[in-house]
């Protein structure tokens, strides 16, 4: 019995190794035979094209101009359309209501309060210089001066977008900057600390994109129809499984609408090879390719990063720019290295 088990197991053992040398990594190929042999050269690359993402037209928060009311507009009439380029300086809504005419009045008070204060301060400064006022009088009167200063230049910046209108209750309202005009409105009028409107600069609009964790290191541009636009900038902090991206400003034909959602083509920064699809086998567990190398086929293992239409894109430890790879026969040619013969 102990016997049988003995014998048993050097049949095993010899079996493994008879199956492990017949699997070569090369083959000679004069062991080919009539083999139809055909060889194309490998590409390297320095990118690629991945999986096609979504994508949508928009800007970022700081990089736009938010038009903010100081009091509250009981009526406000858009004069154009969202998304309106329009220019600086240009009209783009009449104000209306009682509170229109007490913002002008409280502005002009407020002004002489400061004109005021600031000769207060000044006067003042002279003589706490000459230590004829102690330090806490001098500190009282400069705390006065600069909140009524900063409480008039917070209105002054909304007070220069302000023109007359004909009507007594009523203002025009400038664009502050050039650019797309965004607004909402869901309930009639706007509360103080409301937002009038947004303006986009033209050259602020760009595409955002959510990037796969794996390719954040990588993406380097998105294309969409004849259009390619570089990546900005990529975030460092992750939402589940992605990170944020931004595109570069989106210019002339290229641009798209705040807003809009497209389907983009994303571009990875790896360097690797194209090679035809044909080319690539499973071999051990693992892709690869026969690279002709003096007289033989050598079997080298690849990674497969993409497709690209006829090819993959594929990485590799070795190097394998301009390497000829066996693009016909490839089956028999594993077949004979797996020790099964030809086709």
């Amino acid at each position: 019995m102990r016997h049988a088990v003995l014998c048993n197991l050097v049949f095993v053992l010899l079996s493994i190794s008879v199956s492990a040398s017949a699997q070569a990594d090369s083959i000679p190929l004069s062991e080919l035979g009539d083999l139809q042999l055909r060889f194309t050269p490998a590409q390297q690359s320095d990118s690629y094209a991945g999986r096609p993402m979504a994508a949508l037209a928009s800007y970022r928060l700081n990089e736009a101009f938010s038009v903010v009311a100081p009091y509250r507009v009981r009526q406000i009439r858009y004069l154009h359309a969202p998304g309106a380029i329009i220019a600086r300086g240009e009209l783009i809504a009449r104000l209306s209501g009682p509170e229109v005419h007490h913002f002008m009045t409280e502005f002009e008070v407020l002004a002489m309060r400061l004109a005021s204060a600031q000769r207060r301060f000044n006067s003042n400064r002279e003589l706490y210089e000459r230590q004829a006022i102690d330090e806490g009088r001098w500190i009282e009167i400069s705390e006065a001066y600069y909140a009524l200063q900063l409480e008039y230049e917070h209105m002054r910046h909304f007070h220069e977008l302000l023109t007359p209108s004909p009507d007594k209750d009523a203002l025009w309202l400038k664009s502050p900057e050039a650019g797309l005009l965004k607004y909402e409105q869901s309930r009639s009028g706007l509360a103080a600390g409301d937002e009038l409107a947004v303006i986009i600069p033209t050259d602020a609009l760009r595409l955002r994109v959510a990037v796969p964790l794996r390719h954040k290191e990588h993406i380097a541009a998105l294309s969409y129809g004849d259009c390619e636009v570089s990546i900005a900038t990529v975030s460092g902090i992750a939402d589940d499984f992605s990170v944020e991206g931004w595109s570069d400003p989106l210019e002339g034909v290229c641009r798209r609408i705040p807003g809009e959602r497209l389907m983009v083509t994303p571009r990875y920064r790896e360097s690797g090879y194209l090679v035809p699809r044909t080319a690539v086998m499973q071999w051990q567990g693992h892709s690869a390719v026969l690279v002709k190398r003096d007289s033989k086929l050598e079997t080298v293992e690849v990674s497969i990063l993409a497709s690209a239409g006829q090819n993959y894109f594929v990485s590799s430890h070795e190097e394998l720019a301009n390497s000829s790879l066996l693009t016909s026969s490839v089956s028999a040619v594993q077949g004979k290295l797996s020790g099964l013969g030809g086709e």
